[in-house]
């Protein structure tokens, strides 16, 4: 380096991911014009597929076709010396990401309400300006970024808000953009409809922006859990927090629109991202903020106040460096050309900038380059962290993020500050650490222990609901224990958040820190969820209370009282218990009323001809529902029908057999089981293809 490229120097390599490496570029052209760009090229074990070289230039010159305030633009798109690669625009500032992990170093608790709708309105624009967006012949080219998430919303030094990477973007319909089988995006950011492999429109990348709102106005993350699998399920089965019942702060008014974004139907979120952007807008405006554009750039600058600092004196320093570089460059050059008989260039036309970046890149300055490949670290830094366990072989994770290593490993180009560092395996208690890597000291290594769990390592929660039977959530995981129940295993030190669901009742959220040891008892009462004109209750108690019910299909056998939620309608009423006759009835549920039901069983007589105890044949019709995985992925049939690719949560299906196809190309492997769907439950199914 500096290396031409086409119609580029290359400077130097700034990032190298699984498919591509991203280069700091210089673009010249006549009259002396030059403008700092990064080149990002396929790498050349990629440069063979066709297929996916095809489907890279494709969304990218989708990409190259947007032009807005918002977005980061895409120059050129095109190939050199067989190696493909995309020019886009080099955005100096930081990401969401960064932002908050600079706050948490500064001690900022909770990110500024004014500073949170500028950027979140920001990103609805230029994702209002995409979907909207036309081709040369006027029709509608349903562009969807599918990727909406902290990585990829940048915050300039200015107050911009730039959104990135429309590298994963899809235009038009029936385009298989299913590459390798993989879902595509940020697992936490993705909307339910992304998350289960369905067909996307726009409306899928507004749930994304809901959730980064969510985030940034409550200071928790939305969906988190300990695998990929239980977050998706989290996106698709929920429930979702009320906002305020984290942030009592929040405005009503902001959190409808949040929710709104959130709705888990499509149907019944914004309609278009110029819509969520409207409301957004009103808001600001009813309630006076200031969002501006140069207030956000000024906070920006005292958040990041010692980074720019730092690179304004490294830039000073290098002035002199690239001068003497630049010297010694046009002194090599009127050597060279000297001794072949050709005039020598003067020396003030080696470019200037070329020089003072080399010898940036000589003093160890990392930049602020926040485009990036695929990989997992966008930006590289010059620091290291060389991390090894007892015992090895657990994993990884950074500031709450999983790395992708295990130990012992040596995580490298982390640009300097402090991390918070855990290692996790089953079966031991996490083991975490507080590490700084500075400009003097880069490098740091962690040896952290595991130990195996006792009752005083954790926190204990006893939990009762009134009424009983409430699922528990933890952290938005859900616990599958059902009130009343015993919480074991509760990280100590932590804040954490509980919530009870149960069908037909107000979700109940409330925050609980344990210390290690504790043991805690709450009771607490669920409010009973408005009916609607269509819907109903049914209150029912028997005698004896421990009969078993089937009712719409389901059979209950918890024992009474039942309350049961469901359409207004009339149903059939199954009661049965062994040593009692069976009571069948009809039940006329009306529209917006509960019914109360009290029912008494007779013992039943040697004479009796139907049997005292067993199933009925209608718990045989009742729908299901189906959660399948497989790893690694692979491609879903069900009963001969295509519906999408692995994880498939919560899908539901009629009760009985179905025969399931999991096809992934990659392995050359097809595997076929079936599977048994019983009335009213969830049958989870996973299989290894390996």
């Amino acid at each position: 380096m500096p290396k031409r490229f086409g119609k580029y120097t290359l400077i130097r390599r700034i990032a190298l991911g699984g498919m591509a490496e991203l280069f700091l570029a210089l673009q010249k052209s006549m009259a002396g014009f030059e403008k700092l760009i990064v080149v990002k090229r396929i790498l050349p074990k990629l440069a063979k597929d066709e297929e996916f070289i095809e489907m890279l230039l494709s969304e990218a010159r989708i990409a190259a076709t947007l032009s807005h305030p918002n977005i980061a633009h895409i120059y050129d798109v095109g190939v050199w010396e067989d190696r493909y690669y995309i020019a886009m625009e080099h955005v100096h500032g930081e990401d969401l990401r960064s932002i908050v992990r600079q706050m948490k170093l500064k001690g900022v608790r909770s990110f500024p309400l004014e500073h949170t709708l500028a950027i979140i309105l920001g990103c609805a624009k230029g994702l209002a300006y995409a979907h909207e967006r036309r081709d040369m012949n006027g029709d509608p080219m349903h562009i969807v970024h599918r990727d909406v998430s902290p990585q990829n919303a940048l915050v300039t030094f200015t107050g911009d808000v730039k959104l990135v990477d429309f590298g994963i973007a899809k235009a038009g319909q029936g385009v298989d953009d299913t590459k390798a089988g993989q879902l595509k995006g940020k697992v936490p950011y993705m909307s339910p409809e992304q998350a289960q492999g369905l067909d996307l429109d726009a409306r899928s990348d507004i749930f994304s922006l809901g959730v980064m709102l969510f985030e940034l106005c409550t200071g928790k993350r939305l969906f988190r859990g300990p695998s990929e699998f239980e977050t998706l399920k989290k996106i698709v089965e929920g429930p979702y927090p009320a906002p305020r019942d984290i942030n009592p702060n929040l405005s009503p008014r902001l959190e409808r629109i949040i929710l709104k974004a959130l709705e888990r139907n499509p149907s019944e979120r914004y309609a278009s991202a110029r819509d969520m952007q409207s409301d957004l807008e009103s808001y600001i405006r009813d309630e006076q903020l200031a969002v501006s554009a140069i207030s956000l750039g000024e906070w920006m600058q005292d958040l990041f106040k010692e980074k720019l600092d730092q690179q304004k004196r490294m830039l000073q320093e290098g002035r002199q460096l690239a001068e003497v570089i630049a010297e010694q460059i046009a002194e090599e050059e009127r050597q060279s050309l000297t001794g072949t008989g050709i005039r020598a260039k003067p020396a003030s036309k080696i470019p200037w900038m070329i020089a003072l970046i080399a010898a940036l890149s000589a003093l160890g300055v990392a930049g602020y380059l926040l485009t990036r490949p695929e990989a997992p670290a966008a930006r590289v830094g010059p620091g290291e962290i060389q991390v090894d366990s007892t015992p090895p072989g657990a994993a990884i994770w950074i500031d709450g993020n999983r790395r992708p290593e295990r130990t012992p490993a040596t995580l490298s180009h982390l640009p300097l500050g402090r991390y918070d560092l855990k290692v996790t395996a089953d079966g031991f208690v996490p083991s975490t650490q507080s590490l700084e890597l500075t400009q003097a000291s880069p490098h740091a290594e962690a040896n952290l222990t595991l130990e195996r769990p006792t009752a005083a390592s954790y926190g204990v929660l006893q939990l009762r609901s009134v009424p009983p039977g409430a699922h528990i959530l933890l952290d938005g995981q859900d616990t599958e224990l059902i009130t009343p129940a015993t919480v074991p295993e509760i990280v100590p030190g932590e804040e954490h958040q509980v919530a009870l669901t149960l069908e037909g009742y107000v979700t109940k959220t409330f925050p609980i820190t344990l210390a290690a040891g504790q043991v805690e008892e709450q009771a607490h009462e669920l409010e009973r969820a408005p009916l609607g004109p269509d819907e109903a209750i049914l209150h029912l108690v028997t005698q004896p209370r421990m009969a078993h019910l089937e009712f719409a299909g389901v059979r209950h056998e918890e024992g009474s009282p039942f309350e049961i939620r469901l359409p207004a309608r009339t149903y059939r009423l199954v009661l049965n218990k062994t040593g009692y006759r069976w009571v069948e009835r009809s039940v006329n549920l009306p529209g917006g009323e509960v019914t109360e039901l009290t029912i008494e069983m007779e013992r039943a007589s040697p004479r009796d001809s139907r049997p005292s105890g067993g199933m009925s044949s209608m718990t045989a019709s009742g729908p299901g529902a189906l959660t399948f995985d497989a790893r690694p992925w692979c491609n879903v049939s069900i009963d001969g029908r295509r519906v999408g690719q692995t994880p498939i949560v919560n899908r539901r299906l009629p009760s009985g057999r179905h025969r399931i196809t999991c096809t992934n190309p990659e392995l050359n492997v097809t595997r076929t089981v079936s599977v048994t769907v019983n009335p009213g439950e969830t049958t989870r199914k996973r299989i290894n293809l390996r």
